[in-house]
């Protein structure tokens, strides 16, 4: 049951990148909506892929693997900066996020390729657990690191829309509260 509301969970997310995608090339003002509350979307994102992964290795027993793990190193620290900061006003901490994001990316990418065209490449079977293994295949194509992936894109497109259109007004409605 847990798999399958995950599933429909990381659906739901990959329709909205492709409709954020989509009103970005069109230029809608939804964007800028969108850019204003980045730092929430990331948060929330991000937050619940971490509890979704210990929930699966601590609750259902399923170990990662070492692509897993680089792919969960690269989650965890985007979720810990997210707290550092305002990403809709920071520089610094969009371009970590990103960089994090496509470094967990490029290894999500290569675990989901030796997932969907399987040639008996085991990246990890040899110590630990095997990258071949699926615990989780729901709808033909929801795995594990479709899971990251998905996550993952989020945090190169959400920075990229928060840079793209900066909140100037946050930054001075800060600056109000403070005088």
């Amino acid at each position: 049951m847990f798999n399958k509301i995950v599933a429909i969970g990381v659906i739901l997310l990959q329709i909205k990148l492709i409709g954020i995608i989509f009103l970005w090339i069109t230029k809608s003002p939804l964007v800028k909506i969108i850019s204003k509350h980045s730092n929430l979307i990331l948060k929330s994102i991000f937050v619940g892929a971490i509890v979704g992964s210990l929930i699966y290795q601590y609750v259902l027993g399923y170990p990662p693997c070492l692509l897993c793990w680089y792919q969960r190193i690269s989650i965890f620290a985007i979720g810990i900066i997210l707290f550092t900061g305002d990403i809709r006003t920071n520089k610094m901490l969009q371009n970590q996020v990103i960089i994090f994001s496509i470094a967990g990316g490029l290894v999500a990418i290569f675990h989901n390729i030796i997932d969907i065209f399987p040639t008996g490449l085991d990246v990890c079977g040899v110590g630990g657990p095997s990258c071949l293994a699926r615990y989780v295949y729901e709808f033909g194509y929801i795995t594990i690191p479709m899971m990251s992936l998905t996550v993952l894109l989020f945090g190169v497109l959400i920075p990229l829309i928060a840079r793209r259109f900066p909140q100037q007004e946050v930054a001075e409605n800060n600056s109000k509260d403070y005088n």
